[in-house]
């Protein structure tokens, strides 16, 4: 399978909000300044919540198939991480998920605590394709848990063709570089995270965070089918991040 729905990472406005809540919630998510003075600390940190804790995910709307396909696609993140899920009734969680049709969306980790009313995370209800449906759900979950894209990796070096690319987009490789298909493009595909303000580990082409790529789109062969389950690396990355405490000594 090619095809797949990119979803929207929604950004704060606020980054020092971002930075306070983040901290606050798990005091591990600053990351150390490599260097250059010019360089704000509070743009280094990850938004990963503390390990141990119970996040509460309400669903604003959304008939039983929809919560019930969600709440088991999601559980598939439980098994490696030190936190447990609990959802309940009501418009009061931690995350909160909305039905998008067409779409698919997430606050990244802490960042949901910045928005205290309306939803956290939009789902598209595409129920008649559950493999589809589950895959972008563990996709929102992985950011909702702070993961950001795969095809973004600092190291990463996928062989675009960007006439392709930004053709199929509906932009001109050639535009400007604030014309607003070309900007969605850059964000959406492009755009590399810079390695001083995360925290990563190996790129994985199989990993559930990677977008699919056509083979249209690059140059020679390169090609990533839409990911339906969990990489190992999906599970080790989250495993590090949300660990159980140390076995104490006998």
């Amino acid at each position: 399978m090619h095809d797949s729905t990119p979803c929207e990472i929604i950004n704060v406005d606020d980054l020092s909000a971002s930075y306070e809540v983040a901290i606050n919630e798990n005091p591990a998510n600053r990351v150390a300044s490599s260097g250059g003075r010019g360089k704000r600390a509070v743009a280094k940190h990850t938004r990963f919540w503390t390990p141990g804790r119970t996040l509460h995910i309400a669903f604003l709307d959304g008939d039983d198939d929809f919560i019930q396909a969600t709440m088991e696609a999601a559980n598939n993140w439980l098994p490696h991480i030190n936190l447990e899920f609990l959802f309940i009734e009501g418009d009061q969680g931690d995350i909160r998920i909305t039905q998008t049709p067409g779409t698919y969306w997430s606050l990244i980790g802490t960042d949901a605590l910045l928005r205290t009313e309306g939803a956290t995370m939009g789902l598209s209800p595409d129920m008649r394709m559950p493999g589809f449906f589950a895959a972008n759900v563990m996709h929102e979950f992985g950011h909702a848990l702070g993961a950001l894209h795969e095809h973004q990796h600092p190291e990463v070096n996928i062989p675009w063709d960007l006439r392709a690319l930004y053709a199929a987009h509906g932009a001109d490789q050639f535009a400007d570089e604030d014309h607003y298909a070309r900007t969605i493009v850059d964000e959406r595909y492009l755009t590399r995270v810079d390695a001083n303000e995360v925290r990563y580990s190996d790129y994985d082409p199989k990993s559930i965070m990677h977008y699919a790529i056509r083979e249209d789109w690059t140059e020679g062969d390169f090609k990533i089918d839409l990911n339906l389950v969990l990489s190992d690396k999906d599970k080790a990355f989250m495993a590090a991040a949300y660990p159980y405490p140390a076995a104490p000594d006998e």
